[in-house]
């Protein structure tokens, strides 16, 4: 590999990193103290706030009760919304878990400490009121329950219309008591969220939305590391705090402040420990440090005279994290995709492979149909560096001339070989920067395949699952992926077939070589949608480099005429008969006295 093909590596790790910050932008984290508990805090939060918690595999929500409160047993009821069913529970007033039909077959807050919705005096603590349910039917559910300090609270739960994964969630407060009431510590738990599978790269997050501005925190954030202390939970105050939650890879539970707007508020976060220990995960790579991720947001500073009431708007996002769904709902869901620095292009390529999957019926096929779109919109550029690297290999012996000429001066090789260039009209970048500006492509389309919950369960030919690893059996103990094993073939025979610099010496040829392997390497368990569009993206680059060869003229090595040196030319809109436009005369020049 020459120079520019190792700026091009070192800027695409770079981009990486970069773009894995901007993509996991973190809320800063509030250097408050844990507030004391209240009378209903529970053993469990106790816990919570010593470390993790061990969870078990498929736990209930709302089993993990303060003993505060009343051994009486919980009253359940279910809303049906399309082929989403929320199940609620008395016990903590809220959804103890979602569950998604159709193509998701995935169960949302399965391993929560209680109900999403459950109305905590501690952040975390639990929800230890006694909730009635006073009414329910097939469109809402309303439940009343009374705190020791004489706050009457009523949540009322209802299907909204827009979307069947959107809840609608009114929080009244009513103090009933004879003295005043102001608590800025009443939180609504937004649930817990953790990965479909122990070993998969994409660690579940709890995120927010202050004034606009997204934020998210993956499990990882809690673990601590080479600069960072192990952190037992996260929190964070907001001025103008407009949502928080949790999600997964593909799928996230968002509780979006409603009504009056942007508000006061805090957000807090911990992680729990997943026993794996008697479930199909038990000998999965990561089950024994596979953590689940909870948090809870804050109501805004609760103040209630003796008899005065107070009235919330919320609304409830549970499902998967569709693009084009979560930016219809408005409100800002879509930032929860986070797709990094490059979102202003991932999106527009989410809404044209949509547009694809519906004209061509497959997921597949429309992941094929976007990289033969991009890669054709990008022709003239990929052209337009192949032909700048031909050029420079024809300049090549040339430039080995002038370096054994000059191997002595550093300095005079380097402005020889500068004139070099000058003279036959070479720009040496021309090769790298084609390339540099096909990277932000790269990165925005690897986000939309990476984070698209629609390629869920959807296949193509072999391809059962194209969100994973498209494993088809072992061989020796090891997972045989047909797709990455063909995009490293097609690595190689694209490097075959791509003229290549005449200068490049062994060290650098080996490198080049070992690139395909190193990429195999890497991708090789990555999702089977971002290994179909590298595999196409290679066999794309390989018919190009064909058809420029047959149909396109060779580059040819000529100098190129200079203008001569002269006088500077005369202003065009110079007019001598205007006295403001006078000829500017030089002056002669005081001969310098002295050495």
């Amino acid at each position: 590999m020459d120079r520019k093909g190792w700026i091009v590596v070192i800027l695409c790790c770079i981009g990486i990193a970069i773009n894995g910050y901007y993509g996991a932008k973190r809320p800063p984290a509030a250097a408050t103290k844990v507030a004391p508990a209240s009378p209903g805090s529970t053993t469990a939060s106790a816990a919570a706030q010593a470390g993790s918690i061990q969870a078990a595999p498929n736990p209930v929500p709302g089993e993990q009760r303060s003993s505060t409160t009343a051994t009486k047993p919980a009253k359940t009821h279910q809303l049906k919304s399309g082929q989403t069913t929320w199940h609620f529970s008395s016990a903590g007033g809220g959804v103890t878990r979602v569950e998604l039909a159709g193509q998701d077959q995935i169960t949302l807050n399965r391993h929560g400490r209680e109900a999403i919705g459950a109305l905590r005096r501690e952040a975390a603590g639990l929800d230890a009121l006694d909730y009635e349910i006073q009414q329910a039917d097939d469109k809402q559910i309303r439940f009343v329950a009374t705190s020791t300090e004489g706050i009457e609270v009523q949540k009322i739960w209802s299907l909204r219309p827009q979307d069947e994964h959107l809840l609608e969630l009114r929080v009244e407060l009513t103090n009933r008591s004879t003295k005043a009431h102001r608590s800025e510590e009443w939180y609504l738990y937004t649930g817990a969220a953790n990965s479909m599978s122990p070993a998969e790269a994409l660690k579940p997050s709890f995120f927010l939305n202050d004034a606009g501005d997204a934020s998210q925190q993956t499990t990882d954030a809690f673990g601590g590391g080479m600069f960072s202390q192990e952190k037992m939970e996260i929190r964070s105050s907001h001025t103008r705090l407009r949502y928080a939650g949790v999600m997964s890879r593909f799928y996230t539970q968002i509780l979006s402040r409603e009504g009056r707007g942007d508000a006061p508020g805090k957000v807090w976060a911990a992680r729990l420990l997943i026993d794996h220990r008697n479930d199909e995960f038990k000998n999965t790579s990561g089950a024994a440090s596979d953590y689940a991720i909870e948090a809870a947001m804050s109501l805004p500073p609760v103040e209630l005279a003796a008899g005065a009431s107070q009235t919330h708007q919320y609304s409830l996002y549970a499902g998967p994290k569709e693009y084009g769904r979560l930016a219809t709902l408005g409100a800002q869901r879509d930032s929860v995709m986070f797709y990094g620095m490059w979102g202003f292009i991932s999106r527009p390529l989410n809404r044209l492979m949509r547009w694809m999957h519906d004209l061509s019926g497959n997921w597949g096929l429309a992941i094929i149909l976007m990289t033969l779109i991009i890669r054709t919109i990008l022709w003239p550029l990929q052209a337009k560096a192949q032909s700048s690297m031909k050029r420079m290999g024809k300049l090549a012996p040339l430039m080995k001339e002038l370096q054994e000429k000059h191997k002595d001066d550093p300095t005079r090789q380097q402005v020889e070989v500068m004139k070099l260039y000058k003279e036959y009209g070479v720009n040496p970048l021309g090769g790298c920067l084609p390339m540099l500006l096909q990277i932000p492509i790269f990165f925005a389309f690897y986000g939309v395949l990476q984070n698209a919950a629609e390629l869920r369960g959807q296949g193509w030919l072999w391809v059962k699952d194209l969100s994973v690893a498209d494993t088809v059996g072992q061989f020796m103990g090891f997972d045989v992926n047909p797709l990455p094993l063909i995009m490293g073939l097609t690595m190689i025979a694209q490097m075959k077939f791509t003229p290549q610099p005449a200068s490049m010496d062994k060290a650098q040829k080996f490198m080049m070589n070992l690139m395909p392997f190193f990429f195999l390497w890497i991708c090789y368990s990555f999702a089977a949608a971002l290994a179909l569009y590298w595999s196409v993206t290679n066999l794309y680059a390989i018919a190009q480099t064909w058809i420029m060869k047959l149909y396109m003229p060779d580059a040819e090595l000529v100098k190129v005429a200079h203008m001569p040196k002269g006088p500077a030319p005369r202003n065009p809109f110079f007019n001598p008969g205007n006295p403001m436009h006078k000829e500017k005369k030089e002056k002669p020049k005081q001969p310098k006295l002295g050495g």
